[in-house]
């Protein structure tokens, strides 16, 4: 074990750190659609031969999908890869995003959802799902500082890396855990907002529903949500087909439970918050992450 994290942390650690800062910055160098066309156009190639990955999202899509013929599945995963691309490069133009919100380039949609009389803190979710950085900027763009929680990369050499990149256009990024947790609760106004991707398995989650299967999926924002009553409210990105152009969508509150014990109402909340996710999935499921152990050893 001590010569494998030897190797990680002076070999592999370097040369994955090296390969994201190659092409972050080459693909500052193209304008943002090119970047993204690129993008997309480099992993519909590269990514379907690295066979684990493709395996793991394959399984996923028919897990999902069954009733799907082959070609669809496939289809479904050629998306997704041109997806994933696009998201990469588009990195690198973070900054151009945020700016061009609500204009020519991202719409943003059910802004009258988002809780106006802001007397308490908003709590949003979303899914890795299109380009599910914008979902922050618009969150900023109405006027809410954001605060994004996220799952650290293995490779902390990546993961600063990352952090600075995305800071570009999102200024606070809060890591899951314990540590993060914490600064949250102490730093959050009446004025603010958190926005949490809940598609991803957490390991010391609860069992919900999700595609017909139980996943184990984070509660953390479902007991904050019961707790202090604050709202819990979906946003959704979508791209636009082979576009560097979104549309975003607020949706209304979701309802908190009333009946049952505390555990019974977070379950009830948490199974609503998956069943909006999945409806965005059955939407557009080239735009999903499909490569992500979703449902892990409670898939068989």
């Amino acid at each position: 074990m001590a010569k494998i994290s030897l190797v990680k942390r002076y070999l592999s650690h370097p040369l994955e750190v090296l390969g994201v800062a190659l092409f972050h910055y080459g693909m500052k160098l193209p304008s943002l659609d090119r970047a993204s066309d690129g993008g997309g156009a480099f992993l519909r190639t590269l990514g379907p031969l690295y066979k684990p990955l493709e395996k793991m999202a394959l399984f996923n899509v028919k897990g999902c999908f069954p009733e799907h013929s082959q070609a669809d599945q496939r289809q479904i995963l050629k998306g997704m890869w041109d997806n994933l691309g696009r998201v990469l490069a588009e990195y690198s133009h973070l900054p151009e995003l945020a700016l061009s919100l609500d204009f020519e380039r991202v719409e943003i949609v059910g802004a009258e959802h988002v809780p106006q009389n802001r007397t308490q803190p908003v709590l949003f979710f979303t899914a890795h799902y299109a380009n599910w950085e914008i979902a922050a900027l618009s969150i900023l763009h109405l006027g809410l500082p954001v605060k994004l929680v996220y799952r650290a990369a293995s490779n902390p050499l990546v993961d600063r890396l990352m952090r600075g990149i995305r800071c570009q256009g999102i200024p606070e990024l809060v890591p899951l855990g314990v540590a993060g947790a914490r600064s949250l609760l102490q730093e959050m106004h009446q004025n603010s907002a958190i926005l949490t991707l809940l598609d991803q398995r957490a390991n010391n989650g609860l069992p919900v529903p999700f595609f017909g299967r139980p996943a184990l999926t984070s509660p953390g924002i479902g007991h904050l949500a019961l707790r202090k009553h604050y709202p819990l409210v979906p946003v959704q990105v979508l791209r636009h087909p082979g576009t560097a152009r979104f549309k975003v969508r607020f949706y209304p509150p979701l309802p908190l439970p009333q009946e049952g014990s505390q555990e019974e109402r977070l379950l009830a909340l948490m199974a609503n918050v998956n069943q909006q996710i999945e409806t965005w999935v059955r939407e557009r499921p080239d735009l999903w992450f499909w490569l992500h152990s979703r449902w892990g050893k409670l898939a068989s």
